[in-house]
Parts: C-alpha cells; sequence; structure tokens
C-alpha cells in the first residue's frame, strides 16, 4: 500500500491564471486585482476564493479561513453555489490536514450538496473522494470504501482517467488494508491500466509500488522486487516516494533473508523519512529495522527499535482516537442542533395554529349561529393537529435524551474501561524501561498484558458497533450466503483464544445451509456467541454448534459445558444495562455484547434466548425467518 496515494487531496485549479511568479508576488497580485474589482460578482468571489488558497500555499490559516468566509458570504448573496461550493472545500482542506478536524468533513458535506444541486458530476466525485480520505484517515475503511466506490463510480460516468486511477488506487489500498488480496490486486491492475491507457505518467510510480506491495505480501517475491524497480524508475525523485519504495524494498530483502541489503536500503528509507516526516512510514520503518535486528541477534539493537516503535505506535493510536472522539462529538452536537431547530419549528407552527383559532372564533361571533357550530367543528379540527404537534414534540424530546445517554454511555466507557488496561499496560512498560523488572519476570507477565490488550480490543469493537447502531442506525443489507462458511471463519479468527484454553470446538453446521439475513450482522451476532462461550467454559472443555429448521424457521445453537448462569442472572443478560461476570479465566467481559446480538437479530426479524444451568453449561439459540425481504424489515 503505497502511503503517498492514500493522502492525495483532489484541488480544483486556481481560476485566474497569470499570476505573478512567488508566493507573496501571488498574493500582491490578486489584492491588487481585488482592489480593482468594486463590484459586487462572481468574479469578486474568484478572487476571494484564489486568495484563500493563495493564503493556504503560504500556511496562513487565519487568512484561508477569512477569505473564504466572504467567499461564502457574497456566495450566498449571489446565489452562486459554485463559488460557495469552493470556498467549502478549501475551508474542508484546512481542517483535514489539522490532524483530521470533524468540521472537515461537515464543509465536504455542504460542498457536495451544491455540487449535486448544480448536478456537477466531476466535483461531486472530487468532494465524495475527500470525504473517503479523511474517514480513511481516522482509520474507518468500511466507510472510506463507500465513498471511494461512489466516487469511481462518477468518475467513470465522467470519463476522468485520472480520477479513476486515483481511486482504484485508494480501493486497491482499503482492500490490501483489509488483507483481501484479491480484490487489491484487482483495483491495482485496473489502475495501472488505465495509466498506461491514458498516457499519463503521473501517477505510474504509484501504481508499480502498490503493486510491489501486495506482490510481497503474497510472497511474490521476484515480482514484488520487480515491481519496485519499475517504480523508482517512474519516480519523480521525491523524497517521500522514494523512502516508502525503498521501505518495500527492504521488507523483501528481509523476506529473502538478503540482511545486508535489507538494512541498506531500510537506512535510505529511514534518512529520507527523516526529511519527510511521515510519521506512517516512520513507524513502519521501526519494526522493519526491529525484526532484522532480531534476525541478526543484535538484542540490545532491537529492543531500542521495539521500545521507538511502541512509543510511536501507541502516540499515532491515542491522535487516532482522539479523531474518533472529537469526530462523534461533533456528531452529538450537530444533532443536538438539528434537534433544537426541529422543536422551535414546531413551536412556531403551533403559536401560528393558536392565532389562527384566535382569528377563527372573532369571525364566527361575527355572524350567526351556523357559522359559531362551524368554527367549533373547525376548532376541534385545530385542536387535534396542536395534540399531534405536541405528540412530535414529546417524540422528539425522547429521542434527543436517548441521544445524551448514548453520548454519556460513550464518553464513561472510553474514560474508565478504555484508559484503565491502557495505564496498567504503560506502568507495566515503565516498570521494564527502568529495569525493576527483569527479562524472565516480563516473559511471565506478557500474557496477562496479551489479555488486556485483547479485552481492550474486543470492548473497542463493541463500543464502536453499539455507538453506531444507536446513533445511526444500521443499514439492513441482507444477501444470500453460506452459513457453515460464515462459521468457519468465525472460528479461525477466534482460534488463538480456543487453543489458549485447548477448547474442542463441534461444527454441526449443514456445510450446504444457505441463509438469507444480513450477514455482516449475523458475523458479528455469531463471534459474540462464540467468544461469550469460550470465555465461560473451563480448559479442555466443549462447545458445539448447530442448526435445524423448524416451522420456516432455522435455528442455530451455541452449546458449551462451561459455567452456565445464575437462574437470578438470566433475565439480566440481553438488557440495556451492562451486566458482566469473569470468565474462567478471569477474562472480563464488556457487558455489550449480547446487547448487540439482540439488537442486530431483531433488525433480521429473528429471535435469541438462552438456556441454562448453573455448573452445567449454556445454550444460547438463535431463530431466523428462511425468507426475509427488504420490505419486511423495514
Amino acid at each position: 500500500m503505497f502511503l503517498s496515494i492514500r493522502v492525495y487531496i483532489i484541488f480544483t485549479a486556481v481560476l485566474i491564471s497569470n499570476l505573478a511568479k512567488g508566493q507573496q508576488g501571488e498574493i500582491d497580485s490578486l489584492k491588487g486585482v481585488l482592489s480593482l474589482s468594486v463590484k459586487a460578482d462572481t468574479n469578486r468571489v474568484k478572487i476571494f476564493n484564489n486568495l484563500a488558497y493563495a493564503y493556504y500555499k503560504a500556511d496562513s490559516s487565519d487568512l484561508v479561513k477569512k477569505y473564504s468566509n466572504k467567499a461564502v458570504a457574497l456566495s450566498r448573496k449571489l446565489k452562486y453555489r459554485k463559488g460557495e461550493a469552493f470556498a467549502y472545500r478549501r475551508l474542508s482542506t484546512l481542517y483535514m490536514l489539522n490532524n483530521a478536524n470533524p468540521l472537515a468533513l461537515e464543509y465536504l458535506n455542504k460542498a457536495y450538496k451544491l455540487y449535486k444541486a448544480d448536478n456537477d458530476g466531476l466535483n461531486c466525485a472530487r468532494v465524495l473522494t475527500n470525504i473517503g480520505l479523511y474517514y480513511h484517515e481516522i482509520k474507518d475503511y468500511e466507510s472510506a470504501l463507500y465513498y471511494f466506490s461512489l466516487a469511481l463510480r462518477e468518475a467513470k460516468r465522467m470519463n476522468r482517467l485520472g480520477l479513476q486511477v486515483v481511486l482504484s488506487n485508494n480501493i486497491g489500498d482499503v482492500f490490501e488494508r483489509k488483507n483481501l488480496y484479491t480484490k487489491a490486486h484487482e483495483n491495482y491492475n485496473s489502475a495501472l491500466s488505465l495509466t498506461l491507457q491514458s498516457g499519463d505518467s503521473t501517477y505510474l510510480a504509484f501504481c508499480y509500488a502498490n503493486l510491489a506491495s501486495i506482490h510481497y505480501k503474497e510472497k511474490h517475491y521476484t515480482k514484488a522486487l520487480n515491481y519496485c524497480e519499475k517504480a523508482l524508475a517512474a519516480t519523480s525523485g521525491a523524497a517521500n516516494d522514494l523512502s516508502e519504495i525503498y521501505l518495500i524494498q527492504a521488507r523483501i530483502y528481509f523476506a529473502l533473508k538478503n540482511y545486508v541489503k535489507a538494512r541498506k536500503v531500510l537506512k535510505q528509507s529511514d534518512f529520507l523519512t527523516q526529511q519527510t516526516h511521515n510519521l506512517d512510514v516512520k513507524l513502519q520503518i521501526y519494526h522493519t529495522f526491529y525484526v532484522l535486528d532480531s534476525a541478526e541477534h543484535s538484542l540490545k539493537s532491537a529492543m531500542f527499535n521495539f521500545l521507538r516503535y511502541h512509543k510511536l505506535h501507541d502516540s499515532l493510536v491515542n491522535v487516532n482516537k482522539n479523531r474518533i472522539v472529537a469526530l462523534y462529538t461533533i456528531k452529538f452536537a450537530l444533532q443536538k442542533r438539528e434537534d433544537e431547530n426541529r422543536l422551535l419549528r414546531i413551536s412556531e407552527e403551533k403559536n401560528q395554529l393558536i392565532i389562527r383559532k384566535q382569528n377563527t372564533i372573532q369571525g364566527g361571533l361575527l355572524v350567526g349561529l351556523l357559522i359559531i357550530a362551524l368554527g367549533l367543528i373547525y376548532l376541534k379540527h385545530i385542536n387535534n393537529k396542536v395534540n399531534a404537534k405536541r405528540k412530535i414534540i414529546e417524540k422528539q424530546n425522547k429521542v434527543l435524551e436517548n441521544s445524551n445517554l448514548v453520548k454519556d454511555k460513550l464518553f464513561s466507557v472510553i474514560s474508565h474501561d478504555l484508559r484503565s488496561p491502557i495505564v496498567h499496560v504503560i506502568s507495566l512498560f515503565n516498570l521494564w524501561e527502568s529495569g525493576a523488572i527483569t527479562r524472565k519476570e516480563m516473559a511471565t507477565v506478557a500474557p496477562i498484558v496479551k489479555g488486556y490488550i485483547t479485552n481492550t480490543l474486543e470492548l473497542l469493537d463493541n463500543l464502536l458497533i453499539w455507538s453506531k447502531n444507536q446513533l445511526q442506525g444500521f443499514k439492513f443489507k441482507p444477501e444470500f450466503f453460506n452459513l457453515y462458511d460464515l462459521l468457519i471463519k468465525t472460528t479461525q479468527d477466534l482460534e488463538n483464544l480456543i487453543q489458549h484454553k485447548n477448547l474442542h470446538i463441534v461444527n454441526n453446521i449443514d456445510t450446504s445451509s444457505e441463509l438469507y439475513a444480513d450477514r455482516e450482522m449475523i458475523r458479528i451476532i455469531t463471534r459474540n456467541l462464540l467468544s461469550n462461550a469460550i470465555k465461560f467454559t473451563p480448559l479442555s472443555g466443549t462447545i458445539s454448534i448447530n442448526n435445524s429448521i423448524e416451522n420456516e424457521q432455522i435455528i442455530i445453537s451455541v452449546q458449551d459445558t462451561g459455567i452456565g448462569i445464575k437462574e437470578s442472572d438470566l433475565s439480566k443478560i440481553f438488557a440495556n444495562n451492562s451486566h458482566t461476570t469473569l470468565g474462567t479465566a478471569n477474562e472480563k467481559g464488556t457487558g455489550m455484547g449480547l446487547r448487540i446480538c439482540r439488537d442486530f437479530i431483531e433488525i433480521n426479524k429473528g429471535k435469541i434466548w438462552v438456556e441454562s444451568v448453573e455448573n452445567e453449561g449454556s445454550t444460547f439459540y438463535i431463530s431466523l425467518p428462511m425468507v426475509i425481504t427488504l420490505k419486511q424489515a423495514i
């Protein structure tokens, strides 16, 4: 995965040409044009936008905001959507490069709506690309893939080969990060084919480097080296590009056990990265030095690079965590503001109804009893409308309260359940660094550290799934899939936990079992149920997975020989309030997995229940309709 193309952000060309050379000269020239342009028209908007762009290149963020906002204000007055959208894109770029500030997403959405209203397909594709890049930057790869795919469809419709190359590479990068190498290959090959077809070599080095990366991961080392050489020949010589290609080369030589060449090109990559300050590349360089030193038994150097790698890794993880928290904080604020505006509109409508009601009464008094009678009927009708509006207000208040509860729960878990394990791990490494514990003692507590990290990752996965479901709701996407294959993959994902406790997994699912449901939701459900069974089954226990068909329902069961559930706790396990119990190896639960299972089963029009005898084991059942239509689910 070639990092440079991942952070490639598409900009529209400057609207006014023939600017003076040099940054300050460009700004002075634009200011001169602005002083001569006294008419408030679209040309003045273009000047504001170009000044914002010039100050952006001069790294003057306050002046970028100033002239972009001037462009927005004048564009709105003139109803000049193109100028307003361009200003929003400039602001989004400013915030995007400011540690992926979520305000970038807000401005991109505004720009997209304006381009959509103008039927400007090309700029719609560019904005969708940047939205995808934002989600890629915060490592939300599913969202990134969604927006890249939308942008690619638009780029194909517009027959924009250059943009198709960028998007095919970006989509390939997402699939590569998801370890879907076949799909990554398809997109990388498509990007290369389009580049050669267009005759534009701008992205040729990117294409070759990406193909080198994917061949390396598929262990086709000769092909990977060949593509590295092609990438080096095609690159413009930029330090960032060279450092990443050398990094790929170093990894290939390491895989071929040619440690001398690996270290040589890795040093070149390290030297160039010191100039570019690319932290993602630097992180990978530290890790490659660590494995190279370990292979050559340079333990002191290996430990040094291992500590450098983990220090930078933790820093980048914290940065990304802060980005996600900031994104959800902005979303909460926007949702609250939208709810408040909706309540104000409803209140205004209610006031207007009351005014009309009073006018009707006065008019009724001026005419006879007949008009009064008709007026009373009308008042009853109006009263019904007022009651309906009142119910809407009450419903919106309830939604707002629920949103606040979700927010409180989210930040409570982040501040305590996520923070505590990380503090323990950091404390342990501080002891290691200070020499307070020996290598032997470190090896003894390593499984405990791994347990902390594993539990924290499970909590984070379930927390993100739960919060997304609560805030946005999951889109129901049913499809036909093989249940046996899905459970085999799920079991493989949990293989380390299964082997650690020497458990016996019995998969009695019919190999031909086809299910029509939301595959991703069923994967999350079965993973949570299997994870719980593993957690509460003692060493050398057995977990059985079965299915049957009853009354046009497919019944799936996960049975364990574990510690079972107290009868008093059976009614709590699917409740909204968290209920956690330590596993047989003191594994800590998240308290959210079964709640997610319940919600997802209901979305798929199914049911979930449990049968358990304390100290004998538990059996969790889920039932799903044999056929469910999208219309029914909605």
